[in-house]
């Protein structure tokens, strides 16, 4: 599948700021599962310069400055990805009796540890414990642990924010994709398997709109690694493995690796901020 992507993001302030210093994770990954074939960035006031790095966990980052003082900042990412099918043999057992060994893997370790928005705390240890029981497939742990946050946890816009801690959506079991995210990675690290954060969109086709609280935004999910398959994606807002109607663009240990868009400046701490994002099918 084909997707044309624009992401845009303004921000209105009571005053006006300076020495506005940005970082933008808006750039979607290019790997075996998914190609971007062009990416342009858009900044209002014009005349800032655009540097581009790949960050440790190998994403796209565009950082960028404007030193004059200004009311408003307006950025727009516009991409073309083409995505693909993975062939992958999925029913191939994923041993859990290898997951020891993974904790001697420099690439996974920080995704099977605890991070600034994903605690291992006893409550979470327990959690994990009560949904995974015995098993014999790593796969089907992370689909189970899916499976239970889809069914226990209730998505519900507007009742967190993105510092809501972990710990109040467990007790409150409600929140939205970026929440269900970090839950299904608390829950798997606990139980000794790697999981990342994953941010990107969500693309469903209007016939089937009606069927998803999500449809052509931004959106969340995780990477578990299996072994002897690799990484794949898991969705817990929708219950569903990964596929071409979803376009990666970052991976982190969870949120606050892999934010959109952050900065700083000097000035006014009061903004108004509206993101709109739009998602076709070209292909």
């Amino acid at each position: 599948m084909k997707f044309e992507v624009q992401h845009r993001t303004s921000y209105v302030y009571e005053s006006p700021v300076q020495d506005s210093f940005n970082e933008a994770y808006l750039c979607p990954v290019s790997d075996q599962f998914q190609l971007c074939h062009t990416f342009n960035l858009d900044i209002t006031p014009s005349g800032a310069s655009i540097l581009r790095r790949l960050d440790f966990y190998t994403n796209q980052v565009h950082s960028f400055e404007l030193v004059d003082p200004h009311e408003k900042l307006e950025v727009t990412a516009r991409s073309t990805v083409e995505t693909f099918a993975d062939a992958r043999d999925f029913s191939v057992t994923s041993c859990p009796s290898l997951l020891p060994d993974l904790q001697k893997d420099e690439w996974l370790y920080d995704f099977l540890h605890a991070s600034e928005r994903v605690p291992l705390s006893l409550m979470v240890i327990h959690e994990a414990k009560q949904v995974l029981g015995e098993y014999h497939d790593v796969q089907t742990a992370a689909e189970r642990i899916m499976y239970f946050i889809h069914t226990g946890f209730t998505y519900a816009p507007g009742t967190t924010v993105v510092e809501t801690p972990l710990s109040a959506v467990f007790l409150e079991r409600e929140g939205v994709c970026q929440d269900f995210a970090h839950v299904m990675i608390a829950l798997c690290r606990a139980a000794g398997i790697p999981a990342r954060y994953v941010s990107g969109y969500f693309w469903m086709e209007e016939s089937r709109a009606g069927a998803s609280d999500d449809n052509t935004v931004s959106h969340a999910w995780v990477d578990c690694f299996l072994p002897g398959i690799g990484w794949a994606g898991f969705d817990p807002t929708h219950n569903r493995r990964t596929s071409e109607i979803y376009i990666k663009v970052a991976v982190g240990r969870d949120y606050s690796d892999v934010r959109p868009l952050s900065g700083t400046f000097r000035g006014s701490s009061n903004a108004e901020m509206d993101v709109a994002v739009e998602v076709t099918r070209i292909g």
